[in-house]
Order: C-alpha cells, then structure tokens, then sequence
C-alpha cells in the first residue's frame, strides 16, 4: 500500500469507540505525510474509508481528513495518491468525492483532461448525492473558472458555499481560501482583508491546520496594495516557525512574497538567495506552486536567463493564469521582461492572457492591466497612460506606480511629460516602502532632468489654456475644480503640500485667473 505496513485491520477487532479510531488513523496518516509519505497516507486513509466500520459519520470524518493531507502535499503526490485510493472498494458517496478532489486539483493546476474529470465528477455526484463530493465539486469548478480568468464565475459558484455549515467544517479553510483569492483578483484588497482578519484560528481544528495558507494570501495583498514591510516581516515570520502544517504551495508563496519585497527594496543579493533554491524545483504541475515565486525572480536577468523563467512561466499560465491573480503587477512584469529580453511571442502570449482576464473579468483592474501590458508590448504611450488613469481607482498602489515609471520610460514623450511621471513613481516606491524601485524611478528623473525641453517653432501655434498645463499641473487643477482640498489633493498624487500649492500659482498664471472659483468655471467649458 504504497510502502506503509498500515492495515486496516490492525487495530482490535472488538474495539468500538468511532472516535478513538479515527484519532488513531489520521495520527497514522499525518505521521506518515510528516515522514514525506503522502501517498502512503493518502493510502491510509482511503483503507479506513473502504472498510467503512462505523458509518457515515466516521467516514465523514476520514474524507475530510483525506481532502486535507491532498492539500498539503505536491499536485503530482496528491493526483497519485487519490487516484490509488479511488482503487479501493468504496461506497458511492466516498467514490464521488475522490472524483472531485482529483478534478478540482485537476483543475487548479490546469490539467488537459481537468473538464473531462469534472464532468465525471459531476456524473458521480448525480448518482450519489453526497454532500462532500457536492462541494468539492463545486471547488473544482471555481478553481476552473479562476485558471481562465473567469473571476466572476469562480465567485458566483463559491457564494453559494456555506463554510458555516457544520457539514463544510473540514472544507472551510479551502472554501474561505478561494473566496479570498477571488476577492484579491477583483481588487477587492479590503473585503480580502476583512476576510483573512475574520477567519478561525484555533489550535487543533481543521481551520488552524489550514491557517497558514489564509496568511499567504494576506501577504500576496499586502504586496498588491503596498505594504511591502509588513508582507515580508508576516512572511519571514511564519515561513521560519517551522509549523509543519506549511503546505508546499504556502512555502511557495511566502518565498515569492520575500523575494517580491527585497527586489523592491533593491536588496538583489537577499532576493536571489531567497530565490535561486526554487528554480530547480520540479516540473509540470508541481512549477505551478512555484509560479508566484517565478514572477518575482523575472526582473532579474541574472536569474530568470540561465533558468529560463520566461519561457517556463509563460507556459504554465497558458495552462491556468491562477497565478497571476492575486498580484496584479506580474502580468505587465512579465511582458516588460519579455520586451527587454527581445522575445516578441512571449510579450504577445502574456499581453493576451492579461487582455484574456480582463475581458472575462471586466473591471477597472484588469482593464488597467490590459492597458499597461499592450503599451508595453507596442511601445504606445497612449496605452500606458490609459493604464495609468485607471489604476489611479484601485488600491494597487505598486502596479501604478510601475506604470507610472513605464510612461517614463516611454520613447518620443514629452520630457516634461515624462519627468512628471518618474517623479510620481518615485514618490509612491517612497511610500509603499520601495527604496530600491525609488532609486530607480530617481535615476530616471535625472536623465530627463538633462533631457532639453521641447523648443516651439516658430510655425507651431502657442499653446493656451488647459492646454499650456504640465501633466501634473492638469491632475491638480482636476481635483481642485472637482472640490478637493489642496492637501487632499497631494495625498492622492502622492506629493507634498508645498508642490501642490506651487502648481497651483502655475496654473493660475497660465489661464490667467485668480481663485478657486474661476479655476471650476475654466476646467469645466474645456471638458464640454
């Protein structure tokens, strides 16, 4: 049975206390995944199921407990391991949940065959109309939805789960866990976080076995809104407790946020320790664990190159974007690594899995996204500033502000133009606590700093009005003339109050005005 000398029978044959016997077989089971003998646990279980010796409940318990050791252990360990016990005479109702365990792993992981299995799972549950194979079912077929970027759909199916419910104890956690995942890929980083804040956290209970992973994704929000030290402090902290209910996907995300952050911070040396070890981790499916880590290390040649993580994380998304969801500045990363790298197909494949999600997933974020990774892709200034515009409404303050350092970046901008947007950059790394993408940011400043302005000839028409302002001067006199105060404004433009007062006497002399009130009147007959 895998390499374990377990029986089912080894424990006395009078022995009638339900309880006391599962408490026997899980501590066999977890002492064996602890050993790294998953699928031999797996075995374990899958035997006291079969044998089915005191009733539904108790095998109930067991199935729970088999959902749990799959989800911590490696897709490829988990999939051997449940198709193994589905060779165990079962009941129906045990049948149709394995059924659904293998198709949602399936599915997580974008298997090629994850449709066919979910339609088998369905079949199964049809028959059976067990509660158990229902849910993880319908897990499956959220975490299909999420691998083609279909958030909505993973959300419609995931509402109708009740976690509550007595019945979904062993299910919460991964119930809770999706739900979270979804909420952080609509940019909803605050119901993400009230989500993390509010779920159990007992010792013992199956929530507490699973807290872990709720945590990483507390961190993967944390880096998509900025709070780059708080993420790395969590992560550091949890990663070296050394809890063994560390699944391999949690190990995976708490490296991918460490990395993240000290690229960020521009300590490379750090980051690269930190990442180097799992470039050599395994191939398709288990990479997928690995992805989030991956889009971490892509900025930096001197990883991603010899590794070839371009390519590789290039072809897992194809096979599920999951990935990319929960920190929304990796896609556009990835098409700049592409660009900078001269591999033209690998920018065109991400910009359209960027433009694939935001099509399926219509909302500001991802529209933004789609924007940043296709200016990226053509060079077209446009398109970044259209991004821009649009993730000035989200709170994914690290991707706007590499969008931001992307219009700088531009070729054939307006140096004034592009000044304004490298200064802004640099201001909002300052904030998130990005020394490192600031310096960079800085260094962009000052070469447009050095870059002569544009000279009007003497056949171009002098510019007046709204038209006369800098970029910066329009976003002030924008939110001035909407009702803003000129400290609310230099908190939204991440700039000083001093600056915002400076623009504003500049703006006052280029359209010849004097107050508040004559500023509404002039932007509003120009936006007529």
């Amino acid at each position: 049975m895998s390499g374990s000398s377990f029986d089912a029978g080894t424990f006395p044959a009078d022995h009638d206390d339900a309880e006391r016997r599962r408490q026997q077989v899980t501590a066999t089971a977890d002492q064996l995944r602890l050993t790294g003998r998953g699928t031999a646990a797996l075995a374990v279980l899958a035997a006291e199921i079969a044998a089915n010796r005191h009733g539904q409940r108790h095998r109930g318990h067991l199935l729970g407990h088999l959902a749990q050791v799959a989800a911590l252990e490696q897709p490829t360990v988990a999939l051997a391991g449940l198709r193994e016990a589905l060779d165990q005479r079962l009941d129906a109702h045990s049948h149709s949940t394995l059924l659904a365990l293998i198709a949602a792993i399936a599915a997580r992981v974008g298997h090629p065959d994850a449709d066919a299995l979910l339609r088998d799972a369905g079949t199964a549950h049809a028959a059976s109309g067990d509660h158990s194979s229902a849910r993880h079912l319908a897990l499956g077929r959220a975490a299909r939805s999420l691998s083609h970027g279909d958030l909505p759909g993973a959300h419609a199916v995931l509402a109708a789960l009740d976690p509550e419910s007595p019945a979904a104890r062993h299910d919460a956690p991964s119930i809770r866990a999706e739900r979270i995942l979804v909420q952080l890929g609509l940019g909803r980083h605050q119901d993400a976080r009230t989500a993390t804040r509010q779920a159990p956290d007992g010792t013992g209970s199956p929530d507490a076995r699973l807290s872990s992973r709720l945590t990483a994704l507390d961190c993967l929000r944390m880096v998509a809104v900025g709070e780059l030290p708080e993420a790395a402090a969590l992560a550091v902290t949890t990663l070296s407790s050394g809890r063994a209910d560390l699944s391999p996907e949690v190990r995976a995300l708490f490296v991918a946020v460490i990395g993240e952050v000290r690229y960020r911070r521009g300590e490379h040396d750090d980051a690269r320790a930190v990442l180097r070890p799992c470039l050599a981790e395994g191939r398709w499916p288990d990479s997928t664990l690995w992805t989030p880590a991956f889009c971490a290390a892509v900025r930096d040649p001197a990883l991603s190159v010899p590794a070839n993580l371009l390519t590789r994380v290039v072809a897992d998304l194809h096979r599920s974007v999951r990935s990319l969801l929960p920190v929304p500045h990796f896609g556009p990363r990835l098409v700049r690594a592409a660009v900078a790298a001269g591999d033209t197909p690998a920018a065109r494949r991400v910009t359209e899995l960027v433009e694939l999600v935001a099509t399926r997933t219509p909302v500001p974020l991802w529209r933004a996204l789609a924007d940043q990774a296709r200016g990226l892709r053509d060079r077209d200034p446009d398109a970044l500033r259209s991004a821009v515009v649009g993730l000035r409404t989200t709170a994914a303050w690290p991707a706007l502000a590499d969008a931001l350092l992307d219009v700088a970046n531009s070729p054939g901008l307006r140096s004034v133009e592009a000044r304004d947007a490298a200064q802004e950059a640099a201001a909002l790394y300052a904030r998130i606590g990005a020394p490192g993408d600031q310096s960079t940011a800085d260094r962009r400043c000052a070469e447009l700093a050095g870059t002569p302005r544009h000279r009007q000839s003497s056949d171009e028409a002098p510019r007046t009005g709204i038209e006369a302002l800098t970029p910066a001067e329009e976003r002030v006199a924008e939110m001035l003339a909407s009702g803003a105060t000129k400290k609310e404004a230099a908190r939204s433009l991440f700039v000083s109050f001093h600056t915002v007062d400076t623009q504003l006497r500049s703006i006052y002399h280029k359209l010849g005005i004097h107050n508040r009130m004559q500023l509404v009147r002039a932007w509003d007959s120009t936006r007529r």
